[in-house]
């Protein structure tokens, strides 16, 4: 029997998209069973986005469900296919973004083509959901277009765990940036397989690693313990099969007790600022639950905290991180809480029909291998590269300044392409010493010290050494016009043994 694909544009109207695509209820009724479809529709339908029509393939060949098939759905009595749908969201009307797409793949000329795709994708696609044969469990592996960084006054968006995904749609080649999500299923995968398979997208991305399906990450953890039991049908996973599955992977596991709320702000946000995206392990009463980190929500402009404190945190600008729960849907909003010392997270659900409020238990990082220092030495060191330099300012008799503090770990090769451009560019003879002179590991941890009357310093660290042996590369005056910069940035460099650049 020769196989067919049909791909039919339809228009988002009043009819909810779980009807339009016909998929039946399981037999047992549950809310569940369409929460996640229907939060996946509210978002992109969210005026910010602006969905307006779908194109649905009916015949696709998912990666991950065909693994999540092979071990586990291919075994059942009854028959269920081997494919699945995938429904593509466009901010034009469904005859629009038909003709479009035509006009395109008319297009003769292949520079003419790639740019008429880029522009397309840039101006009217907002991404796609494949939706698996499993009526109790449709939402597959789905990308949407993240929010914009602009949010209500007073604040800010920065997704920097998003990760560039192309795909194809009748011939035509589209991108679309965002974290990937998907329904936990309880067969092959639960919450902390989700939320792993979640965070490896961008792990994946940085180290252009072999993907890891859900099915893949299950078997990876419970291969030496199964304290639940039987790994399929899953029952979750512990914190010691997720570390597993972690570093089967390839990924160093790095795995942080949350017990006091500045670290644990701390972590987060350094994470996501290092385009890494972190699980988090949450607790309420005897419940646990995990999930991944897509962005964070910022207050901006920045404020300080304390007004009466010197040492000013950038992490303290964190007011909610948006988070993929795979029980019920994608960027979901997480509000932060101080609570008796330690972090909590405010859920709500994006129709604002709900909210919870769970307490951070741990915070899991995946990792590449060569990275030993973590985010909270980071934070130690940073603290205390902040206290020389308050102490230097005093010798030279220069006043105790309010000091901003961000740390995070980024690409060597990345920090450097940075220094290019015209708003972040480095004094011409500092950029040369940094690209011939300086050795450089694969990731660099950047500490950062801004103060209003010498600007920037930058401190590079080498990130396969320990808090306990550091080793610091470089020292970097950001800003070559102030005088007082040059003195103490090179009193910082004699004091971590590196190179000063300025």
């Amino acid at each position: 029997m020769a196989l067919e694909r049909q791909i039919r544009f339809l228009s988002l109207g009043t009819v909810p998209l779980r009807k339009q695509l016909e998929i039946p209820w399981p037999l047992i009724p549950s809310k569940s069973a369409s929460r996640q479809l229907g939060a996946v529709e509210r978002y992109a339908r969210d005026p910010e986005l602006d969905a307006k029509s779908v194109a649905v393939e009916s015949h696709y060949i998912d990666r991950d469900f065909i693994e999540d098939y092979s071990v586990f759905y291919s075994k059942n009595l009854g028959h269920i296919p081997n494919y699945c749908r995938r429904v593509h969201f466009f901010k034009l009307e469904a005859k629009q973004a038909e003709e479009e797409l035509r006009r395109i793949r008319q297009l003769c000329d292949q520079d003419e083509f790639r740019v008429a795709s880029r522009t397309f994708s840039q101006e009217h696609y907002l991404g796609f959901s494949v939706i698996k044969p499993l009526p109790g469990c449709p939402v597959g592996r789905t990308v949407l277009r993240c929010f914009g960084r602009d949010t209500k006054p007073g604040f800010r968006r920065d997704f920097g765990c998003a990760c560039d995904y192309q795909v194809h749609l009748m011939g035509v080649p589209l991108q679309v940036s965002g974290l990937a999500f998907q329904q936990q299923d309880l067969g092959v995968s639960a919450c902390a397989t989700t939320a792993l398979w979640s965070a490896l997208q961008r792990a994946r991305e940085l180290e252009s690693g072999a993907s890891a399906t859900p099915a893949h990450i299950t078997t990876k953890a419970s291969q030496y313990t199964l304290p639940f039991g039987r790994s399929m049908p899953s029952e979750g996973l512990s914190l010691d099969q997720m570390c597993q599955a972690v570093q089967s992977l390839g990924y160093a596991p790095n795995l942080f007790r949350a017990e006091k709320y500045e670290v644990s702000r701390w972590i987060m946000f350094a994470a996501v600022r290092s385009g890494i995206s972190p699980v988090l392990i949450l607790r309420r009463e005897k419940l646990a639950h995990a999930v991944a980190v897509a962005g964070m929500k910022l207050r901006w402009p920045h404020r300080p905290s304390d007004p009466n404190n010197v040492t000013d945190e950038l992490a303290a600008d964190l007011a909610a991180v948006y988070v993929h729960d795979d029980r019920f849907g994608p960027y979901m909003r997480a509000e932060i809480e101080e609570r008796a010392g330690s972090l909590h997270l405010r859920l709500r659900s994006d129709d604002q029909s709900w909210e919870k409020a769970w307490r951070l238990s741990h915070i899991l990082v995946p990792m590449h291998n060569k990275v030993r220092l973590s985010f909270s030495q980071l934070r130690t060191t940073a603290l205390w590269i902040a206290g020389n330099f308050q102490s230097r300012r005093l010798n030279l008799g220069m006043e105790r300044v309010r000091t901003e503090i961000a740390a995070w770990i980024e690409r060597s090769h990345s920090y450097i392409e940075s220094q290019f451009e015209k708003q972040n560019r480095l004094p011409d003879a500092a950029l040369e010493s940094l690209c011939d002179e300086i050795p450089l590991s694969r990731y660099v941890g950047i500490v950062r010290l801004t103060a209003e009357d010498i600007g920037a310093i930058d401190v590079l660290l080498d990130t396969t050494s320990t808090e306990r042996n550091l080793q610091c590369l470089a020292v970097i005056r950001r800003e070559a016009e102030r005088p007082p910069t040059t003195e103490i940035a090179r009193f910082v460099a004699e004091r971590l043994g590196c190179r000063y650049l300025g």
